[in-house]
């Protein structure tokens, strides 16, 4: 996987195999969709050990007390403030804001703390359980308490150092917004160029584009090389943009993946100069474009040039422009 400029980029809880984003970029997973106002104990039993309770108005982040007694053995969620938006369906990009603290109090991930919501696909096994279960159906606008058993969440191997083994995690999500999740643009005009793999126009839901890497070159471009593949009608990227984005990237060398959001947990916020060659492979490009590219490798971090040994071709979905 590639390292951002600045470190990893958030992500969601995953599932078990690997991370509320499970993020190019880590976390989450409805069980029984659970309406609006569900709550409570799923297995009907007269629990009398109290749940965390939760303070704070909307758009700041909440507090959590810490609860008393044993943890549930099963899901619980609970909306606590309504929203009056759109419901989320399965498969949708979800932007959240998100709190997770284990059952004893001690928080392990916040998007508070880094400034600005997440972004994650929803029902699709690349969240965790208890997140997928527990948010499908909810409304925009909605602060949801989510209380996820270790089978909802990520079981005896956990996510060390944070996340112990059979962990029951409390989360608050605020819902904000339903972000795009594929483009909208038609097939570019462009002639194909021969220093770049072949990239598929066709735009399926769910699945990264296919890329044919040409044969008997092994780094690549010794300059920056780019190609629009698909072209959208919205915002231009500019210098100092953040794109929403799916993409995919491979080294020139051996064709290894090194990276594909379609796996992960969803389409990625990143801000142009996180990643080396984004800036420029990007310039002018519209929101609902596919854009191919290569990045020489002397571009990137020496301790990257050491692993690629290789240019890296991205080709890159455009979603949204921030």
């Amino acid at each position: 996987m590639l390292q951002r400029s600045g470190g990893k980029s958030p992500r969601a809880p995953r599932p078990a195999r690997q991370t509320v984003r499970r993020s190019a970029t880590a976390l989450l997973a409805l069980p029984l969709l659970l309406t609006a106002a569900a709550c409570g104990n799923e297995d009907g039993s007269d629990d009398k050990n109290s749940r965390p309770v939760v303070t704070g108005a909307l758009e700041q982040k909440p507090k959590i007390k810490k609860a008393e007694g044993d943890p549930p053995k099963k899901l619980e969620s609970k909306v606590l403030k309504q929203g009056k938006g759109e419901k989320v369906q399965k498969g949708d990009a979800l932007n959240a804001h998100y709190v997770g603290q284990l059952w004893n109090g001690k928080e392990f991930d916040s998007s508070w703390k880094r400034g600005d919501p997440t972004t994650f696909e929803i029902g699709t096994g690349k969240v965790i359980k208890g997140w997928d279960e527990a948010l499908v159906g909810q409304k925009i606008g909605s602060r949801v308490q989510i209380i996820a058993p270790p089978a909802k969440a990520y079981g005896k191997q956990g996510q060390p150092p944070t996340i112990p083994a059979n962990s029951t995690l409390v989360f608050v999500v605020d819902l904000k917004k339903i972000m795009p999740s594929q483009i909208d643009g038609k097939p570019s005009e462009e002639e194909p160029n021969s220093e770049l793999p072949a990239v598929s126009s066709k735009v399926e839901k769910g699945k990264a584009p296919k890329i044919e890497m040409p044969k008997g070159k092994e780094e690549g471009p010794d300059e920056l090389v780019k190609q629009t593949v698909v072209e959208g009608d919205g915002e231009k990227v500019g210098k100092k943009k953040t794109v929403l984005a799916h993409f995919t990237a491979k080294l020139w060398k051996d064709s290894k993946q090194l990276d594909n959001t379609w796996e992960q947990g969803g389409p990625q916020e990143i801000a142009l100069d996180q990643i080396p060659g984004w800036k420029e492979g990007l310039k002018g490009a519209k929101a609902g474009s596919r854009v191919v590219f290569s990045v020489p490798g002397s571009e990137f971090p020496k301790q990257q040039q050491k692993q690629f040994k290789s240019g890296v071709v991205f080709s890159v979905d455009i979603l949204d422009i921030n």
